[in-house]
């Protein structure tokens, strides 16, 4: 089954999203996870968090205006277009229109809307996934800059 996190996953590392499919969870006592659940605990905090959406969890719900608008909170821009996939995938499976990627520490906000080409776009993403998922065999590793900072890197480097 695909998830937000394996498309988020995806975009960055196919074998990572491999991993993940199977419920592989890779080091969690990392310094860089540390600082992104710090992130996510303190930001926001008047807002419901954490909601499950079909196995994932967006990171923030709002009501406003009669419209329903789901947030995702990252630690930084760098990764922002497998951010805004993870997004437009809790926004498919949620039927929302609209959404917002915030980065505190940036103080940016990064409006997302569900177009017909961004759910086309979508499509096309999960299908490249699910052939790759659905391979008997994990991708071979492949170093890459963000390697540094994942949480499978013992499980690929050693």
């Amino acid at each position: 089954m695909i998830t937000g996190s394996i498309i988020q996953a995806y975009l960055i590392c196919k074998r990572q999203a491999w991993l993940l499919s199977r419920q592989l969870v890779g080091e969690q006592d990392s310094d860089f996870l540390a600082i992104g659940r710090l992130i996510s605990q303190e930001s926001y905090s008047r807002d419901k968090k954490e909601i499950t959406i079909n196995g994932g969890k967006v990171d923030i719900i709002r009501l406003e205006n009669g419209e329903i608008k789901l947030v995702e909170v990252k630690k930084s821009s760098r990764m922002i277009k497998s951010a805004k996939f993870q997004l437009l995938y809790y926004m498919w499976k949620a039927n929302v229109d609209y959404g917002e990627i915030r980065i505190p520490k940036e103080k940016k906000v990064i409006e997302v809307h569900m177009t017909d080409d961004a759910r086309g776009e979508l499509l096309n993403l999960m299908n490249e996934i699910e052939d790759i998922i659905n391979r008997d065999k994990v991708p071979k590793a492949e170093r890459k800059k963000y390697c540094k900072t994942c949480s499978f890197e013992y499980f690929c480097w050693s």
